[in-house]
């Protein structure tokens, strides 16, 4: 006879724990890789809110339209280069309303964050998130 066998009542669940780890374990993993995706998300989400904002502000600080989205482009990458956002690809939209003394310029930034090396979860190699911004320009500066 078992010594084991001797000592456990009867109902006793002996051994359960085993099987309950190995049916956490799964699960577990799946909890944080859904973690990290939305850490992801949301970086790329922040990421281009601070260019949108970097470029609005640039933007705001020239006198030509031409030279407001040069001055954008060159903010929107820096941003994204600065904050380590991993945008495989991103689109600038800026609404200038001519640089008026007053005015407000808009910018938008969509982001194409790379999801690939988040395996094992099924999910698109990108998504696309946006962000966006409005500075004004200063009301006491001349016009061009």
């Amino acid at each position: 006879m078992n010594p084991r066998a001797a000592h456990r009542r009867p109902g006793d669940d002996g051994g359960s724990a085993t099987a309950e780890f190995a049916i956490m374990v799964p699960a577990l993993v799946l909890l944080a890789l859904l973690a990290l995706l939305a850490h992801h998300v949301v970086a790329a989400r922040m990421g281009s809110d601070t260019a949108a904002h970097a470029a609005a502000r640039a933007a705001t600080l020239e006198r030509t339209p031409a030279a407001a989205h040069t001055a954008a482009e060159t903010a929107v990458e820096e941003a994204l280069r600065t904050h380590d956002v991993a945008c495989a690809d991103y689109d600038l939209a800026l609404d200038t309303a001519g640089l008026a003394p007053g005015a407000t310029v808009t910018a938008t930034v969509s982001c194409t964050a790379d999801l690939s090396q988040l395996t094992g979860l099924g999910l698109p190699g990108t998504t696309t998130v946006e962000g966006d911004a409005t500075s004004v320009v200063d009301t006491y500066r001349s016009t061009p």
